[in-house]
């Protein structure tokens, strides 16, 4: 009888040819496939080994397994039996110190006993390649569900492939996130993409944002708060749970981290250090449950170096941090980060998506993108509004690359509100082309305001003498 197709592959190995031949053939007998060898032999070429168990028969062979797990991929591991039971003396033996708990963390460990009857052996087997089998479907799983989020990436320069690289090496881990990038990267995506490679469920995702929090306000938004107003359920006050608790189990993000005081940085590090906080609901103490990502657009050892930010605090939050390239360092995924832009656009304005130009690519990458991937989306959003042509080309993209405008701060000094808005106006009316529903559109004002806006400042009524005159727009060089 030959139950190989459901009970499993099993590995046995031993140096001990007459041993090794003796233990074959009875798991044989019990109806498993069996590989004997006189080495631990893993697969490199695939991604798990080529049996589901590997059981060991002498101390040699334990041996050398302790030293084939240290060059070996986790993934390629698998659940070891001892066969005999590994002894105490043979352990120290022949197993590195080092190693020992590290071996407990990676496989499971279990022990089969000349003296077991066959029954139990068989049990012993079925659920260790059980185990196996649920072990490497579950990490199949994991594997998908990560490469499905880092999908959300766009582009496949060598600094976006490592972005999503080391993503994968922290999303298995349990301890504190820093992302490091500029004002107008994608943190907050790679934020998210982390909290949905972590849980496969629903679990929440609650966002503090450092910058705006006090020594007033910090315990209430972060720890609760009871609230006194009367209702006509009860008369007893409110309890209102704070950013923690609603994080429970989930994600906490810390945005803008560097911009928190040094007050600010005290209290978190008090609830950080340990893991604990005192819960004003009911004077308890509480653990912090949730996985801490901090965002920050300046490198944490910066301001320490400046005695701007705690250095235990930073030690504890830039556990393993993740930089975030610029835009400027992959241009080269211009073209699919520009038409992933532009059919987002187009399907929340129920329009057709431009088609990007070779000349605009081009124009595009000749830009030096000081706002990174925001400044590009509001630049593709200016342009799909104000353009109804259908290709995005450089004659499109010019007037709103390089062109002067007014976050110049040189240009708005001594000038009054008045004036700046007026400047404001003829500019975005002059880069419309004179069309006044595209420029109200872009201002977000109405176009009767608009109308008369543009009366006080001496320009002929609608439809009157003068009207149709062209405007000019200064294009960049």
């Amino acid at each position: 009888m030959n139950n190989s197709t459901t009970r499993g592959v099993v590995q046995v190995v031993s140096q001990d040819r007459i041993r090794r031949l003796e233990v074959c053939t009875q798991f044989s007998n019990m109806g498993y496939t069996v590989i004997p060898l006189a080495e631990v032999v893993f697969s490199r070429t695939s991604q798990r080994a080529d049996a589901d168990i590997c059981v060991l028969l002498d101390p040699k062979a334990i041996s050398e397994f302790s030293f084939a797990v240290e060059q070996v991929p986790e993934q390629n591991l698998i659940p070891v039996l001892y066969y005999p039971a590994l002894t105490h003396d043979t352990q120290k033996a022949f197993l590195k110190p080092s190693r020992s708990s590290f071996h407990e963390t990676m496989v499971p460990f279990a022990e089969l006993r000349p003296q077991d009857a066959l029954e139990s052996i068989r049990r012993l087997l079925d659920s260790a390649i059980k185990y196996a089998r649920l072990s490497r479907e579950c990490s199949g799983l994991i594997s998908e569900l990560n490469a499905r989020s880092s999908r959300r990436l766009i582009g496949y320069s060598q600094a976006i492939q490592t972005l999503r690289d080391r993503i994968a090496d922290v999303v298995h881990l349990e301890t504190p996130v820093l992302l490091q990038g500029l004002p107008g990267s994608e943190l907050s995506l790679v934020a998210e993409i982390i909290h949905d490679s972590t849980f496969i469920d629903d679990h929440p995702l609650i966002k503090v944002n450092c910058s705006t929090l006090n020594t007033e306000n910090i315990e209430r938004d972060l720890l609760g708060y009871f609230s006194h107003e009367e209702s006509s359920y009860s008369n007893e006050p409110v309890w209102n749970p704070g950013r923690i608790e609603q994080a429970e189990g989930g994600t906490l993000i810390l945005d803008q981290v560097h911009l928190a005081s040094l007050p600010v940085q005290a209290v978190l590090l008090k609830i950080f250090e340990n893991g604990e906080y005192v819960s004003p609901e009911d004077q308890q103490q509480k653990k912090v449950t949730s996985r801490v990502i901090s965002v920050s657009h300046v490198p944490l050892q910066d301001l320490v170096f400046q005695n701007q930010f705690k250095r235990k605090l930073a030690g504890i939050l830039a556990e393993s941090t993740i930089s975030v390239p610029r835009l400027n360092d992959r241009k080269e995924d211009l073209a699919l980060l520009t038409e992933h832009i532009l059919s987002e656009v187009s399907r929340a304005e129920g329009m057709v998506a431009k088609l990007l130009t070779l000349d605009g690519l081009e124009t595009l990458k000749r830009h030096d993108w000081t706002g990174d991937v925001l400044e590009l989306r509001n630049l593709l959003r200016h342009v799909n509004l104000v353009d109804n042509g259908p290709r995005l080309d450089a004659a499109s993209l010019l007037p709103w690359i390089g062109a002067e405008t007014i976050s110049d701060a040189d240009s708005l000094v001594g000038m009054t509100l008045r004036d700046m808005e007026q400047k404001l106006i003829e500019s975005t009316f002059a880069r419309c082309g004179g069309n006044r529903e595209n420029t109200a559109q872009m201002l977000d004002i109405g176009l009767r305001t608009l109308s008369g806006k543009l009366r006080s400042y001496g320009y002929p009524p609608r439809g009157g003498p003068d009207s149709k005159r062209k405007f000019t727009v200064r294009r960049a060089a």
